[in-house]
């Protein structure tokens, strides 16, 4: 439930009547009061920065700051002194404090500033009902003191105010953040574990299968030096059969020509020739038939031979790329390997954003208590 200020503050009609009676001479002298609050606060260097930026944000001059400044205060005062705390004198009140908060102006300062227009009210008010008497000036004296030293406790107390509803405000905003920042943190975090688990896990089960393929890959490599020994055992071997078709070869044209020699000599013979000429044609007919075998096993001795060396060619083409295979799968090993490694080096990083977004809480509790 809202508690009217007005009521607080004791404000009353015949106060609304004394601030009327006041209004003609505030307004003419309320030049003297604006001046001497910015020759109180332009002594300080806070001050004259806050103008300065003020002025740089807004692309004016500080002569027109201090003129529009200058046209709304006294446009307050007017509706200050009428004694009226209506609406458009609270909303007016509340437009200057929001202005004074773009000026990066804190409560604090705005209360201890606002002092020296107090004092200069009083003293206003001091002269019309008594006159430059001493007794005024006593009485003028004593104000001021309290006045500025109640503006200073209240300063002092406005900004402890200020503090603790900022530490307040920032404690329940921070708690709710926190808690939807751990929530959706460790929501992550554990999304982010499990993949990269399972990314592990993939990750081993390829290095596994790629080393069973290394491992395959070398055994076929060394059938294949298996089978390219044999193949050369066999060439060597159809080798040795030409070099025996060659002798066959050989002895079949000595054959050939010794039955020439004795179907000559059967001639010669006659009659007692003749059974000699039958054995040398059975002899030659052998040597022909032996002559033939010996092309036919030459001929498949040699196609067999360029069967084995077309064999030992593709053989060596796939030994070349098996071994291809291994090497790209070596490569491929070690890359996962790293892969591995930055998994690894990903679950710690996961671990140490967990530690830190449960240390943002206990930083929070230390501005608080700050």
């Amino acid at each position: 439930m809202d508690v009217d200020l007005v009521a607080l503050v004791g404000l009353s009609a015949e106060d609304a009547s004394c601030l009327q009676s006041l209004k003609p001479l505030m307004a003419g002298n309320q030049g003297d009061v604006i001046n001497a609050f910015y020759g109180r606060i332009l002594a300080f260097p806070r001050f004259k920065e806050m103008i300065e930026k003020t002025c740089e944000r807004e692309q004016l001059d500080i002569g027109q700051l201090v003129s529009h400044i200058n046209n709304v205060q006294f446009q307050h005062w007017q509706r200050f002194f009428s004694g009226t705390p209506d609406k458009a004198f609270k909303d007016f009140a509340q437009k200057i404090g929001t202005a004074h908060e773009k000026c990066l102006l804190s409560s604090d300062l705005y209360v201890a500033s606002s002092a020296v227009i107090l004092e200069k009210f009083i003293g206003l008010a001091l002269g019309q009902h008594l006159g430059e008497t001493t007794q005024a000036k006593e009485i003028m004296d004593a104000l001021s003191a309290i006045v500025r030293m109640f503006f200073l406790d209240i300063s002092y107390a406005i900004s402890a105010y200020d503090n603790a509803a900022a530490r307040t405000t920032l404690r329940q905003v921070s708690e709710s953040l926190l808690n939807t920042f751990e929530v959706d943190v460790a929501r992550g975090l554990g999304s982010m574990a499990s993949a990269a688990e399972e990314l592990n896990g993939t990750i081993k089960s390829i290095v596994d299968l790629n080393l069973g393929n290394m491992q395959r890959c070398r055994d076929t490599v060394s059938s294949i030096e298996t089978l390219t020994k044999n193949l050369a055992d066999l060439a060597v071997t159809t080798q040795q059969i030409e070099n025996f078709v060659k002798v066959i070869t050989d002895v079949s044209r000595k054959t050939k020509l010794l039955a020439l020699n004795a179907a000559i000599e059967a001639a010669r013979s006659g009659e007692y020739g003749r059974g000699f000429s039958v054995v040398a044609n059975e002899v030659k007919a052998l040597a022909n038939e032996a002559e033939n075998a010996a092309k036919d096993v030459k001929r498949q001795a040699s196609d067999i031979q360029r069967a084995i060396d077309c064999a030992i060619n593709q053989v060596t083409g796939s030994q070349k790329l098996v071994q291809e295979i291994d090497a790209g799968m070596a490569t491929e090993s070690e890359a996962i390997g790293f892969q591995n490694t930055a998994v690894r080096e990903i679950s710690t990083n996961l671990a140490i954003v967990s530690e830190s977004a449960h240390g943002l809480r206990a930083r929070f509790k230390t501005l608080d208590v700050a």
